[in-house]
C-alpha cells in the first residue's frame, strides 16, 4: 500500500519528515505540495510517481483540507481506481497509523 500526502505549502514534507524522525525512514510514503505549481502539473507529478511505483493496487491519499485544491486533486486521481482512498485532515497520528498498520 502506498501513502501520498498532498498539502498546501510545506506541510506534507514536514509531516513526512517528522514521522520519519520518530518512526524511522519508511518506504511507500510520498509528500507533495501544491505551492508554485499548477493543478495539472501536480496531477502529472503524482501520476508519474504512481507509474514508477508499478501502479499499486491500493493508495491512500492524505490531504489537509476537505474541499480544497489538494483534496480535489486526490479525488480526481482516486476516481480512476477502486482501491484508491482519500482521507482529509491529515495529521501525525494518521500518518503513524498508516505507517504502522498498512499491512492489516
Amino acid at each position: 500500500m502506498t501513502g501520498i500526502i498532498i498539502c498546501h505549502h510545506s506541510l506534507a514534507r514536514e509531516l513526512q519528515d517528522t514521522a520519519y524522525g520518530i518512526l524511522g525512514q519508511k518506504e511507500d510514503l510520498f509528500a507533495f505540495s501544491n505551492t508554485k505549481i499548477t493543478t495539472e502539473d501536480l496531477i502529472h507529478q503524482i501520476r508519474d510517481l504512481i507509474e514508477k511505483q508499478g501502479n499499486p493496487e491500493h493508495i491512500v491519499f492524505m490531504v489537509d483540507i476537505r474541499g480544497g485544491n489538494c483534496w480535489a486533486v486526490a479525488r480526481l486521481l482516486s476516481r480512476s481506481q477502486p482501491g484508491y482512498y482519500v482521507l482529509s485532515g491529515v495529521n501525525l497520528p494518521m500518518i503513524f497509523s498508516f505507517l504502522t498498520k498498512r499491512g492489516e
